[in-house]
């Protein structure tokens, strides 16, 4: 859906003369209507602060875990989720930052994503041109994640293989086109009704993981040498599982706890078992066996936003070359946040699913 641009200018102002913006925040822990959508004020620019027009705001799988009370970092609620977001400068709060005024911009934000306007550091936002707007949304978290792991972790070589844990995802779609990029051998675990749409992707490697075992689809694959890298997301006990799958010189990188999300709120005859099933990894056996395990969590990542700015330089060319294409499966109207992450927790997302306030604001 395509909205003329003084129409957009028009409904900002119009909104902004009373400095007020519409959100979706999460009120309790607890299931999808826990979110809701509702006008609050918009605090005063601070130093070094652009004031952004969001057209749309990325949903990622760690808003999912805060909403239900599973993720250690997130504010105690009520807060705003949402860790990116695109749309256009409107605002700055001096003249030193006036030439970023009507640019389009991806952005990174620390939670507060889920909003209409959006005040954020300079040293978060990035340019981008007006026509990636859309796929600019799904971009910070999925794919600076992906390449965070796969490169500065992992140090994925080409020719070797990868597995992908739910490949058919938001993360697990940017590691596929990087992996690609890099000339590696994929494999990736995704629910059957995903496989057509990841083999016209050109994975041919693709494990049905609610009716395969993992392990033995992955030795099966490479011949028993197990995989030289894996992404996984999954945590819990199959963890476990995704070290031994792993080849001589592997590396393993953990960056989530998929396994215990299922169902809408928290359950801790799930959570439990599940993490008292995690590995401890024992660096006497990492030694024996020459693998390597790693953790990552972009929002822990404080001290190098140095090459922060510059891997997201690097991804925003990719995207102008067309080496990168993010999957953006739907669009929900801000005010349907509660229905977006009903969608995701039901498992039907094919790739990145995005909010918009502009849809709220054209009805």
């Amino acid at each position: 859906m395509k909205f003329d641009e003084t129409i957009l200018r028009l409904l900002y102002f119009q909104l902004m003369k009373n400095n007020n913006i519409y959100i979706s925040e999460v009120m309790k822990h607890g299931r999808p209507n826990v979110l809701k959508y509702h006008e609050c004020t918009l605090s005063s620019l601070k130093a070094n602060e652009l004031q952004i027009q969001v057209h749309y705001s990325g949903i990622n799988f760690a808003d999912i875990l805060g909403r239900m009370g599973l993720y250690p970092s997130a504010p105690k609620p009520p807060y705003v989720p949402g860790f990116e977001i695109s749309g256009k400068v409107m605002a700055a709060e001096n003249d030193s930052h006036s030439h970023w005024i009507g640019k389009s911009v991806m952005a990174m934000t620390r939670f507060n994503g889920y909003s209409s306007v959006l005040n954020i550091p300079e040293n978060q936002v990035f340019e981008i041109e007006e026509s990636f707007l859309k796929q600019g949304a799904a971009i910070p978290v999925n794919y600076l994640t992906a390449y965070f792991m796969m490169t500065k972790q992992a140090n994925l070589q080409k020719n070797e293989w990868i597995l992908i844990h739910g490949i058919g995802g938001g993360v697990g779609i940017a590691a596929l086109q990087l992996a690609k990029f890099l000339g590696a051998n994929i494999i990736g675990t995704a629910s059957k009704q995903k496989h057509e749409r990841l083999q016209g992707m050109g994975i041919e490697h693709l494990i049905d993981y609610q009716r395969e075992d993992f392990y033995e689809q992955v030795m099966n694959i490479t011949d028993g040498k197990g995989a030289d890298v894996i992404l996984d997301s999954l945590g819990g006990k199959a963890l476990k599982k995704s070290y031994d799958s792993l080849g001589e010189f592997g590396r393993l990188v953990t960056y989530g706890f998929s396994q215990v999300a299922s169902g809408n709120k928290k359950n801790w005859l799930k959570i439990i078992p599940e993490y008292l099933g995690m590995p401890k990894f024992n660096p006497m056996k990492l030694m024996m066996e020459n693998k390597g395990v790693f953790g990552f969590h972009l929002g822990m990542l404080s001290q190098r936003q140095d090459l922060i700015q510059e891997i997201s330089r690097h991804l925003i060319q990719w995207l102008s070359d067309g080496r990168i294409s993010p999957v953006v499966d739907k669009v929900f109207p801000l005010s349907e946040a509660k229905e977006a992450h009903q969608y995701i927790a039901d498992r039907k997302n094919f790739g990145k699913i995005l909010l918009s306030p502009i849809f709220d604001n054209s009805k």
